[in-house]
């Protein structure tokens, strides 16, 4: 647990610096806590304990002592014996045996790297959810500034007549709906924090707190990352591995069909008389190994199969994933330049002092660009998450 403890203090200290440093990206925040989960370290132990399986599995077989003792009628002498052995299969099954052990560790690490992967994606949309949260708060407390503003002038129009109670009232209705909005995005927030922390196995607030509450920039691939993708993938690997593990099986119960030995010393004592001598003993598996020769090239054919299928799922998904952020990119570049070079508020702001507008055209239009600035925001989170699912077919992560 002491792992845990220590990134919950670099956490406390990174919240407590505040502004005077950069907080942890999403990226360094998601492996924080896939490392510090509780299923991360048990995943370790699981892989250990199949190590230590498989290599039990190929021992080899203990020695075995047998004896016994017939007793006779009458004054004949009774009859004993007692003897060693020791079964051993055919010399090249043990071999054949470590090459598929290791075949199998190395299927089941590809296949705990693809289950991290998986996780990593859930924990960073996870967090893309949480910053979207956090974004439209600050939107609203933004929008709460502006209303304190018009509202002071409002205030001072309404003393001077110049405003009826009503008009003042639907910037009243303003704060209450904004307060209200907020109130269900921090709660939608606090639910996100406690499913980040059910996988964390732990309190997350600090780390989340630390965060820099930012989304990715938008990268969109070459086409030389994408040619051949499925191949080259981690999906592709981790099948392909387990395509080799079948191959190795085969090549276990080929071995397995040779005839295997025991050899042993033997003594026994009938009629008054000591024998004393080896013995040895051959066991032919004419019936054990049926089917298993066709059972094993199933299993590669099974393997081979999913190696196919992860490929073409890896290049469809990847490819449906390219084409929806460049759509979304599309549309950003659209929008953002125009919510990002102009101070909206401050024109109208400019207006209604002017009296070219009164306060209700002034809050539908402010209301015109919040909203946009809210459209702006759900496809940056749209876009971080599908580059997410993009990224996960590229991206090599060193756990």
């Amino acid at each position: 647990m002491k792992h845990r403890f220590a990134l919950t203090i670099i956490s406390v200290f990174l919240s407590l610096l505040g502004s005077k440093s950069a907080g942890a990206n999403l990226d360094e925040t998601a492996l924080a806590i896939l490392k510090g989960s509780l299923e991360y370290q048990s995943d370790k132990y699981s892989l250990e304990t199949l190590s230590k399986s498989l290599q039990s599995e190929n021992n080899l077989p203990d020695p075995e002592i047998s004896g016994e003792y017939l007793f006779a009628p009458g004054e004949e002498p009774d009859r004993w014996g007692a003897e060693i052995s020791w079964g051993l299969e055919w010399p090249g099954v043990y071999g054949a045996r470590n090459k598929e052990a290791a075949s199998k560790m190395t299927a089941a690490q590809k296949a705990l790297y693809l289950k991290r992967v998986d996780k990593l994606v859930e924990i960073k949309k996870l967090l893309l959810d949480y910053i979207f949260c956090q974004q439209r708060i600050s939107l609203l407390e933004e929008l709460n500034q502006n209303n304190d503003s018009i509202f002071k002038l409002a205030e001072k129009s309404a003393r001077d007549g110049e405003m009826t109670t009503l008009d003042l009232n639907k910037i009243r209705l303003e704060y209450a709906n904004i307060k209200a909005a907020k109130a269900i995005l921090i709660e939608e927030s606090a639910t996100i924090e406690n499913d980040i922390s059910a996988i964390y196995g732990g309190d997350c607030s600090a780390m989340l707190k630390a965060m820099d509450c930012k989304f990715p920039e938008i990268s969109i691939p070459s086409p030389s990352q994408l040619e051949g993708l499925g191949s080259r993938s981690a999906y592709s690997a981790s099948m392909q591995a387990e395509v080799e593990s079948a191959r190795q099986s085969k090549e276990v119960m080929k071995m397995e069909r040779l005839p295997s030995l025991s050899i042993g010393y033997k003594h026994a004592y009938e009629d008054r008389v000591h024998f004393n001598g080896p013995t040895l003993g051959v066991s032919i598996p004419l019936f054990s190994s049926r089917g298993k020769q066709k059972a094993a090239e199933a299993a590669i054919a099974e393997a081979e199969f999913k190696v196919e299928a992860a490929e073409k799922s890896v290049e469809s998904e990847a490819g449906q994933q390219l084409k929806k952020l460049i759509l979304i990119k599309g549309q950003l570049d659209d929008i953002e330049p125009i919510l990002k070079n102009a101070d909206h508020n401050a024109t109208l702001l400019k207006a209604y002092k002017g009296g070219v507008i009164t306060v209700v055209e002034y809050l539908v239009e402010r209301n015109y660009f919040t909203n946009a600035s809210s459209e702006l925001l759900t496809l940056r989170h749209a876009a971080a998450v599908t580059q997410t699912e993009l990224m996960k077919y590229l991206t090599e992560i060193d756990f």
